[in-house]
């Protein structure tokens, strides 16, 4: 395959603030990391008025202001639209699992007690429990939620799950309320959505069973903040594990409330990293190129791209 520069003229830079952006007029091609701290809004777009096509290389796009995209004519392409590409990505499935099972085993606090200078004085804070015989419920059984629960399975886990969209599935459908009243850990592993921006609230939270795990490596506003605060504040004994926040694209995460109880190793808290490996970096940019082939073949009038990284 070739590489960007082989494609069309291209010019990286790391853009994390929207102050750090320059005003473009003669690009037609932005590559946009899901890593930067502010949305690509109107305003944004407006600085770029021969922009074309915007890609980025994650299956979330939050980031994105789609309806001004829309507006303006502006392709829009995520990793959604490379099947079979992003088939071949495994890190977020494999972090979620990692997350599992530090809600189960408290390798954190393994870990914070040796850095304290103690061994297995406090034993009882570091035990935990096996994944073996525990029931899994999977929030989506997408392309992370059928690797989560092939890995589950593997480690004879019983695996249930809730999809609208997914009926044929050796696992066992159930409905949502179901699914948190009866499952022993919870993995939200579903995109973000209409539909499911805010669809896990206190309702559902509160069902939780004693001692459960829940797991968030999709996007921050699956789960309403203020009702998983305040479950939080109730239920001392749920282990959870967040990889997201809301608010990430605006830069609102660092002020959120959980981060607090993530310094009081209530939970824990990973700075969005689940699809941050190597491996799956250089695949996600090999689907970012395939799109922008896909895109220009149409189109040879040698535009300009531009690499926007986040931090």
């Amino acid at each position: 395959m070739t590489g960007f520069q082989d494609l069309v003229p291209t010019e990286f830079k790391e853009v994390s603030r929207r102050e750090d952006l320059e005003a473009d007029a003669g690009l037609t091609f932005w590559v946009v990391d899901p890593g930067q701290n502010f949305l690509v809004d109107d305003e944004v777009l407006g600085l770029f008025p021969s922009l074309e096509a915007v890609i980025t290389p994650s299956t979330g796009t939050n980031h994105l202001h789609l309806d001004a995209c829309q507006k303006r004519g502006i392709a829009v392409y995520s990793l959604l639209d490379d099947r079979e590409g992003l088939n071949t990505i495994s890190a977020s499935a494999e972090f979620t699992f990692l997350l599992l099972l530090n809600t189960l085993r408290r390798l954190d606090v393994a870990m914070a007690e040796s850095s304290a200078g103690r061994w297995r004085e406090r034993e009882e804070v570091m035990r935990g429990r096996e994944l073996s015989g525990k029931r899994v419920g999977l929030v989506g059984m997408g392309r992370i939620g059928r690797r989560m629960a092939t890995y589950c399975s593997a480690f004879d886990a019983e695996i249930v799950y809730y999809d609208p969209y997914v009926d044929k599935s050796p696992w066992k459908k159930m409905s949502l309320e179901a699914l948190f009243k009866s499952s022993d850990a919870v993995c939200v592993c579903c995109a973000l959505t209409r539909e499911t921006d805010g669809l896990i609230g206190f309702p559902l939270l509160s069902r939780l069973k004693e001692g459960a795990s829940l797991v968030n490596t999709s996007r921050g506003e699956v789960i309403i903040e203020t009702d998983l605060v305040t479950v939080l504040g109730e239920r001392p004994d749920i282990s959870v594990a967040l990889d997201v926040l809301p608010g990430e694209s605006q830069d609102l995460h660092r002020s959120s409330e959980l981060i607090e109880f993530h310094k009081r190793g209530q939970i824990v808290v990973t700075p969005h990293v689940a699809g941050a490996t190597q491996e799956s970096q250089s695949k996600a940019a090999r689907c970012a190129l395939s799109l922008l082939e896909r895109h220009v073949s149409e189109d040879s009038s040698g535009p300009s791209l531009e690499i926007g990284e986040g931090s």
